[in-house]
């Protein structure tokens, strides 16, 4: 991803300190020991404790970079330092993007050999909430403040210290996902399976799906917590009516100076025609739905084929979603909005 508004500005030459104009040079290299993988390292955010793996030297990006599963598994106090976004990212195809803040960590970086040859500079992350199996893309605005000499064919990168030239190697790709504070980062593949439970034996074939990343002892605490508390789960129909109106109420914000639409009546196969009438009479035995003879909105009901091969009913609700008021929180965005505020 690039900047697309706002370029860097170069330091000047006499602003730089002796110990940093120091040569930077690599070694000859036979073509048979050439590298040809992406420049994967790791750094600490000392002020906090924090080492963070796999992160990605890319000297195509203006910015840098934080995926939001890493910036999820920071420390609150230092979430709690996301700022507002003051520019707009866009990738390789021109799309445009809105992160959702930034944020100013000074970063370490030391020689592995030699643990005296190390540097600590302030950078300006920003987060967005997109899938990448790296941590953190680090860009040309990292490379610039660290005088970092990146070299992919010997897999290293050079950089000055006050002690003299750091040398830090790539990381293997196949390594996963780091980790955060000692938190495990698990790959997108693994965050993608999980594993059944059942929490209430009187409905054994309703299952809950927890994570296969997870520890054995994190599973079995949770198990225990899910089984505890059955009786905040809705295992039936009937299980999802008798909440008092006082608690919570649901309310269509609609236009009343728009006309109301009724969507003209689509017919569906047999096979599905009948899986919807058995479900929408199970909502009715249940008192979640009842019957109306005259409706001001009518939308047809679909079916959408689930990941278990099952069928789950929707409704059309174009006509009505755009006859009601617009507001700041799409859908997409309320889950990682309130998570962000309350800091986990």
């Amino acid at each position: 991803m690039v900047d697309a508004e706002r370029v860097g500005q170069r330091r000047k030459c006499n602003d730089y300190q002796d110990w940093e104009l120091i040569q930077i040079s690599f070694p000859p290299l036979m073509s048979i020991d050439t590298a040809n993988e992406p420049i994967i390292i790791k750094c600490r955010i000392p002020d906090h404790g924090i080492q963070i793996k796999r992160m990605h030297v890319d000297t195509g990006s203006g910015v840098d970079i934080m995926y939001g599963h890493c910036y999820h598994f920071l420390p609150v106090e230092v979430k709690v330092q996301l700022s507002q976004p003051d520019i707009t990212l866009s990738g390789f195809s021109g799309e445009s993007s809105w992160p959702l803040g930034h944020i100013e960590l000074v970063v370490e970086l030391a020689d592995a050999k030699n643990p005296q040859l190390v540097r600590s500079e302030l950078i300006d992350f920003y987060v967005v909430r997109s899938t990448s199996c790296y941590n953190v893309l680090l860009g040309r605005n990292f490379i610039r403040l660290f005088n970092i000499i990146p070299s992919v064919v010997h897999g290293l990168i050079k950089f000055p210290t006050m002690g003299g030239i750091a040398t830090i190697a790539s990381h293997q790709a196949t390594e996963l996902c780091g980790s955060v504070v000692h938190v495990s980062i698990p790959s997108i593949g693994e965050q993608l399976k999980s594993s059944a439970v059942i929490a209430n034996r009187l409905h054994s074939d309703k299952q809950i799906k927890i994570g296969a990343g997870l520890s054995a002892e994190t599973k079995a605490k949770l198990h225990g917590i899910l089984s505890a508390n059955t009786d905040v789960f809705a295992w039936q129909e009937s299980d999802m009516t008798g909440v008092p109106r006082d608690i919570a109420e649901h309310k269509l914000n609609v236009n009343p100076s728009l006309t109301p639409v009724r969507q003209k009546k689509r017919h569906m196969a047999l096979e599905r025609s009948d899986w919807l009438c058995a479900e929408v009479d199970n909502f009715v035995r249940a008192n979640i739905l009842r019957k109306v003879r005259y409706q001001t909105w009518v939308a047809n009901p679909v079916l959408v084929k689930k990941a278990d091969g099952n069928w789950r009913m929707c409704v059309n609700f174009k006509d009505i979603n755009k006859a009601c008021p617009k507001d700041n929180y799409p859908l997409s965005e309320i889950d990682w909005k309130v998570e962000s505020l309350s800091g986990f």
